[in-house]
């Protein structure tokens, strides 16, 4: 009778040992190259991702009107902007303007009180002095503290740096 026990033949220890390293180096290879495939269709994307915020990022922002004779809080903001010492932080006006919603903490309505009140650039919000940032929460009738919990001056510091 024919025995078909492969521990019968003295080499089979080094046969299931060989072909055991085989499978496994082919498994990783073939691990390998798919994981590279799924990291350069992953690294496209990113590409396609960053380019598409660095054009939103870059678009102008769009003209601001300060008369809106329908929005009360925008008229009071607006009737008190020389409160402001605009000799320390600079002047701006809406051409210049940066999208001070990249500031953690400014939002759309809060970036249309600052643009009511004068402030359209990250190098106002840099120049703020412990004065400035009272009056400013002052004026826009922000919580108090709340522009120094969320460290404007030093976000738009960071903005600024990385706009060079």
């Amino acid at each position: 009778m024919i025995d078909f026990n492969p521990f019968n033949n003295p080499d089979a220890l080094w046969q299931h040992a060989i072909m055991l390293s085989v499978s496994a180096i082919i498994g990783f290879i073939i691990g390998y190259i798919s994981r590279q495939k799924l990291i350069n269709q992953l690294t496209g994307e990113l590409a396609g991702t960053e380019r598409e915020l660095e054009d939103c990022q870059n678009m102008p922002a769009p003209p601001v009107s300060f008369h809106t004779g329908d929005d009360p809080i925008l008229n009071r903001i607006l009737a008190r902007r020389k409160e402001l010492n605009f000799e320390r932080i600079g002047r701006a006006t809406p051409p210049d303007a940066d999208n001070l919603k990249e500031i953690v903490g400014i939002g759309p309505f809060t970036e249309r009180k600052l643009n009511a009140l004068g402030i359209f650039t990250f190098h106002q919000i840099a120049r703020f002095t412990r004065e400035d940032i009272d009056k400013v929460n002052d004026i826009i009738e922000f919580f108090p503290g709340r522009i120094e919990r969320d460290n404007w001056v030093g976000q738009a510091l960071e903005l600024i740096s990385r706009k060079r």
